[in-house]
Formats: structure tokens, sequence, C-alpha cells
């Protein structure tokens, strides 16, 4: 039995059902097509036979196969994906897949041929072994199963039909077309502000010297390994970075070693860098810097923590808190220094945690001295925080056996002291004039198996006493501490 049915865009239904024709008119284009779906069901439940329902409506073309149980089979279908899917929306019924024979799919047209210089050859070699061919999958069809809880002439519409397309033999030969790379402005029009690099003329020595008069001389190797050093150093970083400089022992050069290291991470990379003395025992970074005017330590910030986490306040409220370098450009961060009949406050871990949160907002470098132990919240909360350690070891023996202590309680820790210790870098720093380069080589040889690297620095006499600024130093220091920052710059 066949079944043709014509609706247009106003819900005009033409229906011809075996030569008789008949005249419907609908309010929507969906209740003409469930008025179709009704008496083809009917139709095919009366009469026990399947019944050939061919539809055209705005939304393409189809015919289906309305079967005497209801169930609903796509014969050949001509709307496009979007369209089937529209119908498949307005679909009331609950459907269930069985298998079906699919329909083999009509061969693609040739295509025209292309110069041989636009080929690309893709062919399959012809296997050495014959080959068995797998059995073609079969094609899940969705069927309408009758809803219980309604009559069998209850209005069905169109269901959709879950295809799976049979799996099509390889082409012995398939030709594909390289499209055509259009030009770009950089590849067609040329820059005129990408040059390579080029080593600016000498600036140091008497190369430097000799351009001040009009020359053009070369820098030499020893300035271009500089240039590559405050580079380095200049660099910043993704988020803040702390370095904690440790050494149990007192009097090893860790203060010094903050000081000099803040002064030239400040001084190359543009400020922006915390010089924070965690020391619970009266520690003396404040005695070696210039203040700001006012006894600030870490004490009155700890007082002011919960504010500064806050959106209002401003970094330039830190100004009370802390003490600017005008020189060196970072900041200190002093320890709590009363002595007498007051108590010093030690710093919990708690509180460095606390501490560390509003550093890390408002400083990208955090260079810390850790005090003379290594045990303790305050120094397991202090290494948490720590993304390199800087070992200073004086030209001394006990110095260096300091050192040493301190690498074996990081490696004794957690995964993260383990890999600190791996990642070191010592710093060797000559205590008197007589422990020349000899002495300062022959100890950082003695370390250099142990950590990643090692650094030296000469006698100064500006580090021995006094307070610290990084421009009274010797040139030969200044030019010793920059190799150092580098070298921690590169762990970083």
């Amino acid at each position: 039995m066949k079944m043709t049915a014509v609706i247009d865009q106003t819900g005009a239904l033409d229906l011809d059902v075996e030569g008789h024709k008949t005249h419907a008119d609908y309010s929507t284009v969906m209740e003409a097509r469930r008025s179709v779906m009704t008496t083809a069901t009917g139709l095919a439940a009366d009469a026990t036979t399947s019944v050939e329902l061919h539809i055209e409506d705005p939304a393409g073309a189809r015919t289906v196969l309305v079967q005497a149980d209801g169930a609903v089979i796509e014969q050949a279908p001509t709307t496009t994906p979007e369209e089937q899917q529209t119908l498949t929306t307005e679909a009331a019924p609950a459907m269930s897949l069985a298998p079906t024979e699919p329909t083999p799919a009509p061969a693609p047209a040739p295509a025209a041929p292309l110069p041989a210089s636009r080929r690309v050859s893709t062919a399959i070699p012809a296997p050495t072994k014959p080959v068995t061919e797998s059995p073609a999958p079969k094609t899940a069809v969705a069927v309408l199963e009758p809803d219980t809880d309604t009559e069998t002439d209850t209005a069905q519409a169109p269901a959709d039909v879950v295809k799976q397309a049979p799996v099509a033999a390889p082409a012995e030969q398939e030709e594909v077309t390289t499209a055509e790379v259009l030009p770009t402005r950089r590849s067609s029009m040329p820059s005129f502000v990408d040059r390579p690099d080029t080593a600016s003329p000498a600036q140091l020595g008497m190369r430097g010297l000799l351009n001040h008069f009009g020359m053009k001389l070369a820098p030499s190797a020893d300035e271009l390994a500089q240039r590559e050093d405050e580079k380095a150093v200049s660099q910043h970083w993704e988020g803040p970075r702390t370095i904690t400089i440790l050494n149990p022992k007192g009097g090893a050069g860790k203060t010094p070693t903050v000081i000099c290291l803040s002064a030239v991470f400040a001084r190359m990379g543009g400020s922006g860098v915390l010089a924070w003395d965690n020391n619970n025992s009266l520690g003396s970074l404040g005695w070696r810097t210039c203040d700001a005017g006012h006894e600030a330590t870490v004490v009155d910030l700890l007082g002011q923590t919960d504010y500064f986490m806050t959106a209002g306040a401003r970094a330039g409220d830190l100004a009370s808190y802390v003490h600017h370098q005008p020189s060196d450009q970072y900041d200190v961060l002093r320890s709590d220094d009363r002595s007498g009949a007051k108590a010093r406050h030690e710093v919990t871990g708690a509180e460095v945690h606390r501490l560390y949160a509003v550093a890390a907002k408002y400083y990208r470098l955090i260079v810390k001295d850790s005090g003379n132990t290594e045990r303790g919240d305050n120094w397991e909360a202090m290494i948490s925080h720590t993304d390199q350690v800087v070992i200073p070891v004086k030209s001394v023996d006990d110095a260096a056996e300091g050192a040493s202590r301190i690498l074996s309680a990081l490696r004794a820790g957690d995964e993260h002291a383990q890999s600190l210790a791996d990642r070191a870098v010592v710093i060797v720093l000559g205590c008197t004039p007589a422990h020349g380069k000899a002495k300062l080589d022959a100890l950082a040889d003695s370390f250099r198996p142990f950590v990643k690297a090692v650094a030296t620095v000469p006698y100064d006499p500006s580090l021995v006493e006094g307070r610290i600024r990084f421009s009274a130093m010797l040139p030969r220091t200044r030019r010793a501490w920059l190799r150092a920052a580098a070298l921690i710059a590169e762990e970083l």
C-alpha cells in the first residue's frame, strides 16, 4: 500500500492513499505531520501490511515504511542531516535500535585530473598475502515502539534514523590537492624593526675608552659574558620567586649575601625585591642597611597582614613597615631587634605563611635570611615557600662545616627539600685579604660534586663591617656578585 502526503508551510495537507485524495488544513506543519503518521499507522494496522509513506513538507522529502506493528523504517532519505535532526526533535514516541542491512553508498564522481606538479600519490601497495574481507557492518535503524499509555492511533512523528555508514574499501590511487599558501605581510613585505641582534660596541676597559674617542671596537669576551649575566639577572618570572640564604653557623656571611643579591636583582631587574630577615635570634640585616625614618619590624607588619590581603590595600602603605634602600632599590623587612626588658617575638610557622602571602602579593622576588637554625615550624614554613637555596660559606673551616650540615638536613627532608639541596648554589666568600683566589677555588671545588653550582666572591673591606652599599664595593666584587646572581637566576 502506498501513501503520499504533501504539506505546505501553512499546514495545508494533501493526502493521496492509493489514488484516493483528500485535503485538510491544520494550524501548524507539526499537526499535519502527526495526522499523516496517525493515518499511516492505522492503515498498516488494519490491513496488517506495510504502508510505503512518501512525505513532502518544508523540511524536505523522505520515504518511510510504516509496518503493521508500528515500526517506522526510513527507505531513501533525501533530507540533509540538519533537516533530519529537525524532524527528530519533533518526534514524540520512544525508539529502540534494531539491525538492518545498509544501503550501499554511491561511488564518488571522479575528480578532474590535476597537473603532474600538483599531484600527491597516496596509493596503498598491494598486500603480499590474501586479505579476508570483513563482513560489512550492519546499520542501526530506529524502530518506533507503540506507547502503551495511548491508543494505537495516537499521532506519531517520523523517527530519527541512526545510521552507520558502511566502511568503504580504500581506493587504489587517491589524488590530494595541495592548498596554495597565501603570502603574509611578514613574508611579502620587509620589516623595518625586526633586525638581527648585534653586539653594541665595547663600553668597558680599554676598548670602551677608545670607543669614547670615536672608535667602534667590538666588546671583549669578558664584556660579552658580563652582558649575558646581566640579561639573566634582569629577567622577570611568572609569579613571585623566593631565595633563601641558609647556613646555621653564625657569621657565615648570610647577611652580606642577602644584601648583595637583593641589590643585584633590584638594580638589574627594576625594583620589586624584598630582603626579609627571618631570624628569631636578633638578626643583623636591619643594622647593615639604611632605615626609612621609622623603626617598624616584622612584628608591626604581622598586625596588618589581614589588611594588606584585602582589595583596598595599597602598595604604598607598605612603606610604613619596610625600609627602602634608595641607592640599591630594594626593601628590607627587619626582624624583631628589641632588647632589654622587652622580650623579642619569635615568629611562628603560621606567621611565616601570613607574612609570605603579603610579600608574594607585593614583590616579585623575596630574599630571606634564615637565621641560625635548621629546625622548628618557622624553618619548615620558610623552606616550603623557597624556590632556590643559596648557601654562603666564608673561607674558614667552621663555616664550611655549617654548609655541609645544612645540605644534609635538606636531603633528610621531604621531596621538595631534597630538590632544593640538589639545585643549591654555594657562594664562597673571602673573609681576609690573605685568602686569595687559590684558597677560594679549593674550597669551591670541595662543594661542586654536591650542589648545582658554586661561585666565589673575593675579599672586600666594604663587606666586613658597617652598612653595605653595592656601589661602594670594588669592581671585581660587584662582578663576582653579578656572576653569582646569574647562576641563581638559572634555577629560578
